[in-house]
């Protein structure tokens, strides 16, 4: 699957105090938004034909979609959160046990891919896909939401960045 980035830089002036835990809630709140908005996109509970966003029967792949704001460390800054379904860490998910099914679903599974004893093509011929793939509903999120997480996140940079205190 894609992976939409969104990256920042900028140079800090000596005179200000760059606040990390307010810009670090600032992306929590956008993995939040955007959990609960992949999740609606997954929640329509009608069969999915090709090309839609895929159906839900049983609900776990939206309790599989989390978010993961990481921690600081050295090599990081830990300014940035992953959206994802069976995100490792992530807040507000269950993982999915066995096979990594959005994956089938993005990518579809064609007829025959695992050919066994007693494999039949099918007199009707037909599309050729087991499962046709399905559209991709967490970058069609990041699309929807991408104007809002832009000025959230300029909104925040800005709150963040305050004048040093001078010392007395």
């Amino acid at each position: 699957m894609a992976k939409p980035v969104f990256h920042v830089d900028f140079q800090q002036p000596k005179e200000l105090v760059f606040n990390r835990a307010r810009l670090r809630r600032a992306f929590i709140r956008i993995g939040q938004v955007h959990m609960r908005d992949a999740r609606r996109l997954v929640m329509k509970r009608a069969v999915s034909t090709p090309g839609q966003n895929p159906g839900y029967q049983t609900g776990r792949l939206a309790r599989s979609i989390g978010y993961y704001v990481p921690r600081a460390s050295k090599r990081r800054a830990g300014l940035m959160v992953r959206i994802a379904p069976n995100q490792k860490k992530g807040e507000g998910n269950r993982l999915i046990e066995g096979d990594f099914y959005p994956a089938f679903l993005f990518y579809g599974v064609r007829r025959g891919a695992k050919r066994q004893k007693r494999h039949h093509r099918g007199a009707s011929g037909g599309s050729g896909w087991r499962i046709a793939p399905r559209n991709n509903f967490m970058v069609q999120v990041l699309e929807n939401r991408r104007p809002w997480t832009r000025y959230l996140l300029s909104r925040e940079l800005k709150k963040s960045l305050r004048p040093e205190r001078k010392k007395r």
